[in-house]
């Protein structure tokens, strides 16, 4: 199928044969110099367009290897299928580094906590050293990630220089995903951050030293984004063919945000369990982390009371018995505390959902209700016209109208014709509410159904109608010879 972003030249007659005897080289798009002008449109259209043309019209003239590779929709699709698997490859190396850096991060500052060793000892610096080694590995990943990137969109868009496919907008991500990636603590030591934090029992405030290297190794959890772009490029959406041609058919990108959107309509629970427990766990070790560097006394530096109050504040309890006492842990905190209303929010969505009734469970439903207040109508009618008829037989014996049975008998009355009345109207409130886009489409059919057959018969009738004229005409003309 063809990729409707991609502008080619075609003519009617024939397409381009899915073979290529000179292939595009994609790595003479890295080679590209720096000091080529765009001085004809030639730069964004291929080539070989007056040659297509030529083609087209009939002529068989020459095209060059340049010009034909780019031509050729079948080369095209397949060097787009060689850069999604290669693009697939780096994305999986680079998340493979950064839960390696991370664990490896999480291993050294679990030794340190444990008293193994110091800070600045040679098994903590080797540690650190490997972390510093895989980022270096992860920034020239991420570097080659976006080089990917930009040959994918030249071979889609047929751009022949690397400078219209790149935008502010990818430079900008790039330098914030290097920025993101190059946080991780340094092999050597480089202080520590000063902040002012206040006291529980009174209003003075205290100095309290942050290591910046816990500061660097807890930001390095921000590295997890890549788990987003691994879920993208591993999912069936971009790996179909027909997928992705029926999204570019309806200008629908293939994202997180869509990956992300259809596993929360296809698998809801899973995904939010998932997020749940990893924002759980990545809350309650950062604040440990937190706490244990700024403050290793404090109520919240062992990981079971850190547990405990990450989990109040993702529920947004606010019990009180716990609070961090650095700057760090107050922001994770917070953090915690948003992602909880966040997440609390699409579970309520989720289950809202999940409860609400199926399209043949709300007929019957609604057929069984209406079924009930018809006989509640019904019944509420026969028991008006019992006490009309008891009123009358009672005052026919004489009775006044003070009388307590005839009172008794005029409340039921009332009572009735409050139920009778009340019914009726909560069915016609009932049958309105069952009028939904199904049903109106239904009616739309029915409506449509109806006119054309009218159509058809006034068709017949008027065809009738010019036949009998014709015949009349036929006598009448008759008539006249004989008259003559």
């Amino acid at each position: 199928m063809e990729d409707m972003t991609s502008p080619l030249v075609k003519c009617e007659e024939e397409y381009p044969r899915y073979t290529d005897d000179h292939p595009m080289d994609i790595r003479a798009i890295n080679t590209t110099t720096l000091d080529d002008e765009l001085d004809s449109p030639s730069d964004i259209i291929p080539t070989n367009s007056d040659n297509s043309l030529a083609h087209c019209a009939g002529g068989r003239s020459a095209m060059g290897a340049g010009g034909k590779s780019f031509a050729n929709l079948g080369f095209r699709l397949r060097e787009r299928k060689l850069l999604i698997e290669k693009k697939r490859w780096i994305v999986d190396l680079e998340v493979g580094l950064a839960l390696i850096g991370i664990l490896i991060m999480v291993v050294d500052t679990e030794l340190y906590f444990q008293s193994y060793y110091t800070i600045d000892s040679l098994p903590s610096q080797w540690l650190k050293l490997m972390v510093s080694i895989s980022t270096v590995v992860l920034l020239f990943v991420v570097c080659m990630y976006y080089m990917v990137d930009m040959q994918l969109r030249m071979v889609e868009l047929g751009l022949r220089s690397w400078r219209l496919a790149v935008s502010k907008g990818f430079v900008l991500k790039l330098l914030i995903e290097i920025l993101i990636c190059c946080v991780h603590p340094l092999p050597i030591h480089i202080g520590t951050l000063e902040l002012k934090a206040p006291e529980k029992a009174t209003r003075a405030s205290h100095i309290v030293e942050d290591p910046l290297a816990a500061v660097l190794s807890i930001l390095m959890f921000m590295r997890l984004y890549l788990i987003a772009r691994f879920m993208v490029v591993h999912s069936n959406v971009l790996i179909d063919s027909a997928v992705q041609s029926l999204g570019t058919l309806s200008r629908v990108n293939i994202n997180a945000q869509f990956v992300f959107r259809a596993l929360m309509s296809t698998c809801p629970g899973g995904v939010l369990g998932i997020i749940m427990v990893s924002v759980f766990l990545i809350g309650s070790w950062t604040m440990r982390a937190c706490e244990t560097h700024s403050a290793p006394g404090s109520d919240t530096h062992t990981i079971s009371q850190a547990m405990w109050l990450t989990a109040v504040t993702f529920l947004t309890l606010g019990y009180g018995d716990l609070t961090p006492s650095s700057r760090c842990g107050r922001f994770i905190a917070i953090w915690t505390g948003l992602m909880g209303v966040g997440i609390t929010a699409l579970c309520v969505a989720v289950l809202a959902r999940k409860l609400e009734q199926t399209r043949p469970e709300k007929y019957v439903h609604t057929f069984l209700r209406r079924m009930r207040l018809d006989q509640r109508h019904k019944n509420a009618a026969s028991d008006v016209l019992k006490q009309a008829l008891m009123i009358w037989r009672l005052k026919r014996a004489g009775l006044p109208e003070s009388n307590a049975q005839i009172m008794h008998h005029r409340r039921k009355l009332i009572d009735a014709t409050a139920i009778m009345r009340s019914a009726k109207e909560v069915s016609s409130m009932v049958r309105e509410n069952t009028v939904g886009i199904i049903e109106v489409a239904n009616s739309v059919n029915e409506i449509y159904n109806l006119v054309k057959s009218i159509k058809d018969e006034q068709r017949v009738i008027q065809t009738r109608l010019s036949s009998l004229e014709v015949h009349i005409m036929g006598v009448n003309k008759q008539l006249q010879i004989n008259k003559s």
